[in-house]
C-alpha cells in the first residue's frame, strides 16, 4: 500500500480552523470565527500537532506564538484547502460550465456602476450561477484572491506585477466634470495650466482611479491638484461641487447620472483618455471558462457603454 495514503491525513476543518487562529491572534476571536468554542479550537490544534508530529505553537497562560514550522503549516495548509475548495467546486459542476457559485471581488470606482447591471446579465445568461459580490481596493482584493478568500476580480489595469492570469475586458472613458466656466475653458485650449492652482479635485492615493486620471490625462503640475482628496467618487463628486472645481469621471459613473443632480458640466475628454478594464483570478484555477463567460458580459456592458458615450 502506498505510504502516503496508509498514515491518517489532516482534517481539512481542523486545518481550517489553524487559517483562523493564525488570521485573528486569539483563540476566541478565532473560534468565534469559526462558530465552535475556544476548547474544541485548541484541541483541534493539538491533534494536528500530533498528526504531523510538530510543534505549530509556543504557549504559555495568557498568549501564544506560531513556530517557524507553524507558519509554514500555515502556508500549506492555505493552499491545500484553496485546492480542495476547487475541487469540490468543479465537482459539482458536473462537467457544466457557468454553475456553482463565484466570490467575485471588484473596486470601488467600478463597483457601484458596473455590478447591478452584471448581475442582471448574468442571471439571463448563466441562470444557474451565483454571484456573491465583494468591494474592495486594488491591493486588498489581490491580497484576498492570493488567498483564495475570492475567485476572480474586476479592477482597472495596469496592476501591480502578480502571477495572477490576466483578462483585458474593455476601456471605460475618462470625462472632466465641474464648474461650466472651469469645463468649458479647460476645453477650449485642452491645457491644465489654464486651470487655476489646486481647482482639481482628485480621489485618495489609495484608489487607482487617481493614479489611471493623472497618468491618462498627463497632470504633472501638481500645483493644480487640490490639497483635499475624496474617499469615494461619490464625495469627490460634491466637494468638486462645493468648491467650483473641476475632477474627471470614469464614462460608467457618468452613464449610471452621477454628478447630474449637483449640476456639474460634464464632457468628454478630446484626447481618447481611458482607463483598461480587466478580470484577474488564479493561474491554477479549473473555473477558466465560467470566469471567461462573465468576462464575456462585463466586456459587452463596456462595449454597450462605449456606443452610449
Amino acid at each position: 500500500m502506498n505510504t502516503v495514503f496508509s498514515q491518517k491525513l489532516p482534517n481539512l476543518k481542523h486545518l481550517s480552523y489553524l487559517l483562523a487562529l493564525d488570521k485573528y491572534q486569539h483563540f476566541n476571536k478565532a473560534a468565534q470565527a469559526c462558530f465552535i468554542s475556544q476548547s474544541t479550537l485548541s484541541s483541534a490544534v493539538l491533534k494536528l500537532e500530533q498528526q504531523l508530529n510538530c510543534q505549530l505553537l509556543e504557549r504559555d497562560h495568557k498568549s501564544f506564538i506560531f513556530t517557524l514550522h507553524g507558519k509554514q503549516v500555515v502556508e500549506l495548509a492555505r493552499q491545500l484547502l484553496l485546492n480542495a475548495n476547487e475541487l469540490v467546486s468543479y465537482a459539482q459542476q458536473q462537467n457544466e460550465d457557468g454553475t456553482g457559485s463565484v466570490r467575485l471581488g471588484c473596486i470601488p470606482t467600478i463597483a457601484p456602476f458596473l455590478l447591478t447591471d452584471l448581475v442582471r446579465k448574468s442571471q439571463q445568461k448563466l441562470p444557474k450561477l451565483e454571484l456573491y459580490l465583494l468591494e474592495d481596493t486594488t491591493e486588498n482584493l489581490m491580497i484576498q484572491l492570493e488567498k483564495g478568500d475570492i475567485d476572480c476580480a474586476i479592477l482597472a489595469l495596469p496592476v501591480p506585477k502578480n502571477d495572477f492570469y490576466s483578462r483585458f475586458l474593455g476601456k471605460d472613458a475618462f470625462y472632466i466634470a465641474g464648474n461650466k466656466y472651469l469645463v468649458e475653458q479647460f476645453m477650449h485650449k485642452t491645457d491644465y495650466q489654464s486651470l487655476p492652482e489646486r481647482s482639481i479635485f482628485l480621489l485618495n492615493q489609495e484608489h487607482c482611479l487617481t493614479e489611471h486620471a493623472i497618468s491618462a490625462c498627463q497632470l504633472t503640475d501638481s500645483r493644480k491638484i487640490n490639497n483635499f482628496s475624496a474617499s469615494s467618487v461619490a464625495t469627490l463628486v460634491q466637494m468638486t461641487a462645493f468648491h467650483q472645481g473641476v475632477t474627471f469621471l470614469p464614462a460608467m459613473a457618468v452613464n449610471k447620472g452621477l454628478g447630474q443632480s449637483e449640476a456639474l458640466t460634464i464632457l468628454p475628454m478630446q484626447d481618447n483618455v481611458y482607463r483598461d478594464i480587466g478580470m484577474l483570478w488564479r493561474n491554477n484555477s479549473m473555473r477558466s471558462v465560467t470566469f471567461n463567460n462573465l468576462g464575456d458580459i462585463v466586456s459587452e456592458l463596456l462595449g454597450n457603454l462605449a456606443r452610449a458615450s
